[in-house]
């Protein structure tokens, strides 16, 4: 059964008490497009992940509350195809590994059919989730 594509798009202050209803928001619209079970969780994990990086990690301690945001983005094609954005205005900072620390991008590499990471104009996480039937 082919789809009229559907998009799901949200902005809001990029502070921890803000994530859960993001990823809440993001279940209701992958649930409506028939995404269950185990995929359902991996893509809400991948999500949270993304999420509580750009939290941590997008801007620093100076940034202005009013500046600094979170985004994400949620397409479902035709084909039931999910591409899914995580977005901020900060900056992206690579990090030396730390023990126990660092698993965000490596669980969302592990999860996400396709990841690129644009870092040109703030970071854009884009992943590529296939509709498993």
């Amino acid at each position: 059964m082919s789809r009229q594509p559907s998009v799901l798009r949200l902005r809001c202050p990029a502070q921890s008490r803000f994530v859960a209803s993001l990823r809440h928001a993001l279940v209701s619209f992958l649930r409506a497009h028939d995404f269950k079970g185990q995929q359902l969780d991996d893509v809400t994990t991948a999500a949270g992940e993304a999420l509580a990086n750009v939290v941590e990690h997008a801007y620093t301690a100076a940034a202005s509350q009013v500046d600094a945001y979170i985004g994400l983005r949620a397409n479902v094609d035709a084909k039931g195809t999910l591409a899914l954005e995580v977005y901020d205005g900060g900056a992206f900072v690579e990090r030396r590994p730390t023990r126990g620390r660092g698993f965000g991008l490596r669980i969302i590499r592990a999860i996400a059919g396709r990841l690129t990471i644009d870092t040109s104009n703030g970071t854009r996480l884009r992943m590529i989730f296939e509709r498993k039937r």
